[in-house]
Order: C-alpha cells, then structure tokens, then sequence
C-alpha cells in the first residue's frame, strides 16, 4: 500500500460551494416517504436515521412525485459555484486555463457534465471531467499541480452531484440499501480556483496525495448504467449501497492516509483543523474516538447537508476557509475516503488571510 504525494505546492485563489434552495429535515423527507410509500417504509427508513446522524439536506429533486427532474440540474450547480469562484478571485473566465469537474451523476454521460457546464457559462478553453466520488478532488488535483507547474496559469475545479434524483418512491424500488441513501445523501457544488504559488492568494495548497485499498473488495457503492450491463439492466439505474462494506473498510480508508501523512513527517496534531470525508453526522466523534484526537478540530457539516460524495470535500473546505475560523498560519488536512473500490486521498492547506 503506497500513496502518491506530488512535491508541487499551488496557492488557492478562490472556494466556494453552492446548494439547490430546497432544504429538507429528515421529517419534511420521512413525511413525502410515507404519502408515497407507505407507512412501512416510512418507520423502516425512521429507524436508519439515528445511524447516520444526519439532520436534514438539500435536495434538487421534488418529494412531491415518485420521480422528479433535478431542478437545478448537475451542471446549473457547478455554473453557480464556477461563477461565484471567479467573482471572488476577481478573475475572468479568460484568465482559467482548464476546467476540471468531477461527479457521479452527470447531466448526461456523453457529452461530459462539464461541457454543458463550459456550454452555459460560454467558456472556450479546455475542459475535462472525472468520474469519480469523493476522492474526485484528489485526482482533479493530481491532473493540475502539474499543469500549473508548467503553463503557470489558474485552474478551475469543481465537485458536483445530484443524486436525489436516482431514487424512486415506487415500493418496487426500494429496499433498505435505498432507504439509506435517501437519508443519507444530499445534493450540492463546490470547488476552488488554483494558480502558481505567490503572495496574493488565500492559501497555499500542498502535499497533495492519492491511493488506494480496494483489490478484491466488492464494490462499497455503485451506479447502474455502462457498457458491462447495457444489454441486460433491468428496470430504473440505481445507485447500489453495502453499508456493511462501507462500515468495514471506512476507517482503513482514513488510517491509510494517516499513514502517507505521517511517512510524510506528519501527525493529526500537527493541524488546526481536519476535514475528511462525510458520510456520517457523527463523523467528529467517531473519528475523534478511534483516532484519540480533539473532536473539535474535526469538521463536520454531513449533519446538516448528508453525504455530498464528490462535492463534499470542496464544500466543506470553501466552508471553512470562508468562515472567521481560520487565521494565518493555521494547518488543515484533508482527509478523503471514497467506497467504490476505496480509494484515499487529500492535501495540506496553509491560511495566509
């Protein structure tokens, strides 16, 4: 088992993240359950909710129908978040080189998410998208630290889902593998704007890692559609969640990045502040718990927002770095975790201003 550190260091010119309006409690979410399924899904997914420790999220479907339209769409989401990034760094889209994104539900899969998201904002430069969860962040960095090393010019990147969408009030569909993503998962933006390291940014973004712990484990989450089941899908794509497999290999995915980081010449004390992965509003305490650390340094937003999967890192970074939280010099680690096949990654910020 072995991470990838690039030696580049980038500084963040901008963050911002961005959610559809609608908010939804875990009761507004338990009531549309039980006037569209029935009361025996309703107390079903009632039960999950102490698990998960999660308050409430933002959705851009509709409670109101079996199945809705996200309204805003995938690719509205990251235009919010692309538009307000630039208005912060007080930047054009001119002036970025590349735009990255990264998602697990796209506005269509061919044309990529991220050209309807260059198509709407009317931007003429290159673009790329990853198909990837919540160490999305982590390869989009990979492929731009060292684009940026060699062009010296701002990087757009940004993590967008909206998978409310991919769930079914219909009683044929759901199961309590569904009833668990409906009250875990939320809908949401966000990303950041990088360029060359000088004075003028917020903060310097380095030691930004990647690997991963998922040969011969089943897959922890997983998506319909695809060429490997094209002829013989059956019935609505659904996303497909082993929580026992999530639960079993969730804290490995964190010990493996804390291993990287402390063959790196780091501890979890070094840090002000520690984001990693969301999946759970209880995540502060869980972690704070097997790791022996202060749970305040410990963010956790999954109580308010869910499981945001490819959005969630940036959305709880922008969170911070524009809070009143941080002041200079202070350290934070990301710390990502993604369950497809287990994957890790994450990045050392430093606060300038």
């Amino acid at each position: 088992m072995t991470a990838t550190f690039l030696p580049g260091r980038v500084s963040l010119l901008a963050a911002s993240h961005q959610f559809p309006e609608q908010h939804l409690s875990n009761g507004q979410l338990l009531g549309a359950l039980e006037q569209l399924s029935g009361k025996r899904f309703a107390r079903v997914a009632a039960r999950i909710v102490p698990f998960l420790g999660i308050e409430g999220r933002h959705f851009s479907r509709s409670i109101h129908t079996h199945t809705s339209e996200p309204n805003p769409s995938n690719s509205d989401l990251a235009v919010l978040t692309i538009t307000d990034l630039l208005a912060s760094s007080q930047h054009t889209l001119a002036d970025i080189d590349y735009l990255i994104g990264h998602t697990t539900t796209p506005d269509t899969q061919l044309p990529p998410s991220i050209a309807w998201v260059a198509e709407k904002l009317r931007y003429q430069g290159p673009f790329m998208e990853l198909r990837q969860a919540c160490t999305g962040f982590a390869s989009a960095l990979q492929i731009a630290i060292p684009r940026l090393a060699m062009l010296n010019k701002p990087i757009a990147i940004v993590g967008s889902e909206t998978g409310s969408v991919y769930f079914d009030y219909d009683k044929g569909f759901l199961d309590q593998s569904q009833l668990v993503n409906y009250m875990q998962m939320g809908d949401g933006a966000g990303g950041v704007i990088i360029g060359p390291e000088t004075n003028e940014g917020i903060g310097t973004i380095s030691h930004c890692f990647t690997g991963q712990i998922g040969i011969d484990k089943s897959p922890g989450l997983s998506l319909d559609g695809g060429s490997a089941s094209v002829y013989t899908q059956a019935g609505k794509a659904r996303f497909h969640h082993s929580a026992t497999d999530v639960r079993k290999s969730g804290e490995a995915l964190f010990q493996a990045s804390i291993l990287a980081l402390r063959e790196q010449g780091f501890e979890l004390d070094d840090f002000d502040y520690i984001i990693p992965h969301q999946a759970s509003g209880r995540i502060d305490n869980m972690l704070a718990e097997a790791l022996d650390i202060d749970p305040n340094k410990i963010i956790n937003d999954a109580k308010h927002w869910g499981n945001l999967g490819s959005a969630a890192i940036w959305c709880s970074f922008s969170n911070l770095v524009r809070s009143d939280k941080l002041v200079v010099g202070n350290k934070v680690v990301i710390l990502g975790a993604e369950a497809t096949k287990y994957m890790y990654g994450g990045f050392i910020y430093t606060h300038k201003s």
